[in-house]
């Protein structure tokens, strides 16, 4: 259970501070949505750079030194947020703590599948996570914001913990080049529809808590409205994705994302956004379980297809606040971005269904 146990923690840590740190810029820090933006894309730059340098190192050095140094990394600077009292000191803050989560998921994923774990199983534990995490940074930060934070570097400390008592598995070492070209092309569908998805999904988290606030969550609410995605992911991803292949997993979550972001679009309060967490939560789990699948599954080098594909997902996290600020500068909205987000998902849709045909006919000639 070490490695559930790990990404149980890790997922709790996470989300425990996302959810709360655009809330502490705008009501605490008297920041704006534009420096929200800018806080999420450069958290996204940093994870993007280190998953990149971090999943090329577990496949060289080993899973397990990459795996332990990221999450050390993290529980420090997770910690530093409770010092966070202006908006120079909360970026570079958020700078360190994207860089230092970018370090581990490529490492984590890959021990996971070298201990033959399926990826639906193993994905289930950080969305659980997720959920946890959630729910007690909500009563924490009901007490004081800052308790949130607090909570999110505990989590890595025990996530850091059980690491440290992680056997060795037997493991193939793989010398991987600078840059990967081989790696970026046998995995290019789904690197491009987990980005082109990802990215304008991404532009809807950015101001994700302030909208939530807006249709009258208080902090509590909100938890518990993150929670209901986390807990619909745990559900899916434990009864279904590991019966299905990737491609009809990333299929369904292309479909699904799009119809939830639709969704968004209609509700008026936050009780009604409840309901579509369940389908955000059905969309996610097939998208990122299909998505871990088809690097873990088609590649020799797993640590540095799943670094890459964490690099994918933050890179996306960058795109997706620049996408948020230019749309709200345009139409001062949140349902614009949401728009965007529909007709991206489609977009996404089209493209892997396209390259993955390519990919098979290819296999098959």
């Amino acid at each position: 259970m070490r490695t559930e146990t790990i990404q149980f923690m890790a997922g709790a840590a996470l989300l425990s501070a996302f959810t709360y740190i655009p809330i502490l810029a705008r009501d605490h820090l008297g920041l704006d949505e534009f420096y929200v933006t800018l806080l999420v894309g450069t958290y996204a730059a940093a994870s993007f750079i280190s998953s990149y340098i971090f999943g090329r190192a577990g496949d060289i050095y080993g899973r397990r030194i990459v795996l332990r140094l990221g999450l050390l990394l993290s529980a420090v600077t997770f910690g530093f947020l409770w010092f966070a009292t202006d908006s120079v000191s909360l970026f570079i803050i958020r700078a360190a703590n994207g860089f230092s989560v970018g370090m581990y998921p490529g490492a984590l994923a890959a021990y996971a599948h070298d201990s033959e774990m399926k990826m639906g199983h193993f994905a289930t534990f950080g969305s659980l996570g997720w959920g946890v995490g959630t729910i007690i940074a909500g009563f924490a930060a009901g007490f004081n914001i800052h308790y949130a934070f607090a909570t999110s570097s505990l989590f890595f400390m025990f996530a850091f913990g059980s690491a440290l008592t992680l056997p060795k598995v037997n493991r193939v070492r793989v010398p991987v080049p600078l840059f990967p070209v081989e790696t970026l092309k046998r995995n290019a569908a789904i690197y491009a529809a987990v980005f082109i998805r990802h990215s304008s999904a991404f532009a809807i988290w950015t101001l994700w808590p302030l909208f939530l606030a807006d249709i009258g969550g208080d902090l509590v609410m909100i938890g518990i409205v993150q929670a209901a995605n986390s807990i619909s992911q745990v559900v899916f991803m434990a009864t279904i994705t590991d019966r299905m292949n990737c491609r009809s997993l990333v299929t369904l979550g292309l479909v699904g994302s799009a119809i939830t972001f639709l969704w968004f679009t209609l509700v008026t309060n936050i009780i009604e956004i409840l309901p579509s967490q369940i389908l955000l939560g059905f969309s996610w789990a097939c998208l990122y379980v299909g998505a871990l699948k088809f690097v873990t599954e088609r590649n020799i080098e797993k640590s540095t297809a799943s670094g890459l594909l964490s690099s994918v997902m933050s890179i996306a996290g960058v795109f997706g606040p620049i996408y948020a600020t230019i749309l709200y500068a345009i139409w001062p909205d949140y349902h614009p971005i949401m728009y965007f987000a529909v007709l991206m998902s489609v977009i996404a849709l089209v493209i892997f269904r396209a390259s993955s045909s390519e990919d098979e006919t290819s296999v098959g000639d």
